[in-house]
């Protein structure tokens, strides 16, 4: 497959807003904000632009679904030259400083902060190359309601949003319509018995990091760790693993900070059932996959992961591959970065949830885009500018690079 990265004002410019003049603005919007997205809108628009930008983000004709949906479909097309993709899901949280409210938003993790969380879906290649191919689907959610604390929570006062995990699913097999197979990856959030199941029930691969050590339906005392970690090893690989800050999260959710270094891992598979703790006779069958490292660098924290899938374990091959899946997941954390720090999603000035989200309608976008050219610098060194940017962008940089020579 010839790899490029799209003109992004061309991709945007098939959304449906209603109005042919919003259309408009929407690519000269795209247009604008790709080629500096780390740039305040008023040191990326001119004063005429600004103020239509600001009228464009608050209009009620416009939504972030709209925007989106041609990416959407572009990005399934994209997924269609692969005979099978990995879709690494996750969530994360955008906070908004300041101290005047917002209108619209909600709270967070910390209590006095405001802002709301997003749910991505990102297609990657399956094919080694872990290529970005964009974004499949994404879900906002607001906390209105007060927190009522964990040790008073009950089912019945449950907002639904661990249900994210299977909408996004479904919408990612929507959107790709049967073109490619999804493998749908997920870090211990996604370690949920319904989850599990639905995933199982539709035959729909998934790699999935377990974070509750579920009892074994073979046997009330068996665990799945402790029966896990009984599995032989039958591989070991040296596995580069990237530098990581410390990630804040719930208990039990969080992951420390991490220098880059080659780690020694070994792999031990089995097929397992588990069962599910309030109803025993609800059962699932799948493979558990522990990923361990004997010994770790002195003041490193050791990896251990339990995999949970449904893909094969047959074969040496077949658990690296499973491994692997997992490793891509990282790909979306990189897009979180790009988002947050590459286009300043988080300090743009905007004053109400309606407008935010649509600015992160067309910067969600431009994020994947520079995930991609990342990628394209990295992995097709010798390939021409025209591959990474667009004519307007080669003709900008052109004109920079002779005054460059001139000087």
């Amino acid at each position: 497959m010839k790899t490029s990265a799209p003109d992004l004002s061309a991709e945007l410019s098939e959304a449906d807003l209603g109005d042919a003049r919003l259309s408009k603005r929407l690519g000269l919007l795209t247009e604008r904000l790709s080629q500096g997205p780390h740039e305040s809108f008023p040191k990326s628009l001119d004063d005429a632009e600004l103020e239509g930008a600001y009228r464009f983000f608050g209009n009620e004709q416009v939504t972030a679904e709209a925007i989106l949906a041609p990416h959407f479909r572009q990005s399934a097309r994209r997924a269609s030259a692969f005979p099978r993709i990995i879709v690494p899901h996750d969530t994360t949280q955008f906070e908004f400083p300041g101290k005047s409210k917002r209108e619209g938003l909600g709270r967070l993790i910390k209590p006095s902060a405001q802002g709301f969380f997003g749910h991505f879906s990102l297609a990657l290649s399956a094919d080694g190359e872990r290529q970005p191919l964009g974004l499949l689907a994404l879900e906002t959610v607001f906390r209105h309601k007060k927190s009522i604390g964990q040790k008073n929570w009950t089912p019945d006062q449950s907002l639904g949003e661990s249900d994210r995990w299977l909408r996004c699913i479904d919408a990612v097999e929507s959107q790709l319509g049967g073109c490619t197979q999804a493998i749908h990856v997920m870090d211990r959030e996604g370690d949920q018995f319904k989850v599990l199941v639905a995933l199982c029930d539709a035959d729909r691969p998934f790699v999935i990091r377990s974070f509750q050590d579920r009892r074994l339906a073979s046997d009330d005392e068996a665990k799945l760790r402790a029966v896990a970690c009984a599995a032989k090893a039958t591989l070991r690989r040296e596995v580069p693993l990237s530098p990581r800050p410390v990630i804040a999260g719930p208990k039990g959710q969080r992951h420390p900070a991490r220098r880059h270094r080659v780690a020694s891992l070994s792999f031990a598979a089995k097929a397992i059932e588990l069962k599910r703790a309030d109803d025993p006779e609800a059962t699932v069958r799948l493979n558990v996959i522990h990923v361990f490292e004997r010994k770790a660098p002195k003041g490193e924290p050791a990896v251990e992961w339990f995999l949970l899938t449904n893909l094969p374990i047959d074969s040496d091959e077949a658990i690296a591959f499973v491994v692997d899946c997992y490793r891509a997941r990282w790909g979306i954390e990189e897009f979180f970065k790009a988002l947050k720090t590459g286009c300043q999603f988080e300090r743009r000035q905007l004053e109400s949830a309606h407008s935010l989200l649509n600015a992160l309608a067309i910067l969600a976008p431009v994020a994947w885009r520079l995930l991609l050219l990342r990628h394209l610098a990295r992995a097709k060194k010798k390939a021409p500018a025209s591959s990474a940017l667009t004519g307007k962008q080669l003709e900008v940089s052109s004109v920079q690079l002779s005054g460059v020579r001139r000087g």
